[in-house]
């Protein structure tokens, strides 16, 4: 299994993180070049191999045996809803375990983000998931 979800050539950081419901943003920020920011969100966040900059993205899901090794994230990944996500850039190759991931394209501010639990903005207009169906 390596289905494409997502990729673009965009710079993208690590931009927020609510912990205790595992949800982790990478943002591609507006700028004179883009109108919109890109937001990344995985939800239910176990695992993240991540470095902080990303100069071009491309997210797939793959195949959860064997790549990790930790007991702790293969006990996570050996659960239905769990996956591995593998996101690339450039010639790096990292991972995230989560549940899902979806993209959104938003006009938030730079102080704003698209996480939250009870209220959020910015995931009015979704342009990719990893959700089949």
């Amino acid at each position: 299994m390596s289905d494409l979800i997502f990729e673009s050539n965009r710079y993208f950081t690590l931009f927020d993180v609510v912990v205790s419901h595992g949800q982790l943003l990478l943002r591609a920020q507006k700028n004179e070049t883009y109108s919109h920011n890109i937001d990344i969100v995985f939800w239910d966040t176990s695992y993240i191999q991540l470095y902080t900059r990303l100069y071009g993205i491309s997210i797939r899901k793959v195949e959860k045996n064997g790549v990790i090794s930790y007991n702790s994230v293969t006990e996570y990944l050996n659960y239905d809803k769990s996956y591995l996500f593998e996101v690339s850039s450039g010639e790096e190759v990292y991972y995230v375990a989560a549940s899902y991931l979806k993209v959104f394209e938003n006009q938030l501010a730079f102080n704003e983000t698209s996480l939250g639990v009870l209220e959020y903005r910015g995931r009015d207009n979704e342009i990719a998931t990893s959700i089949k169906g």
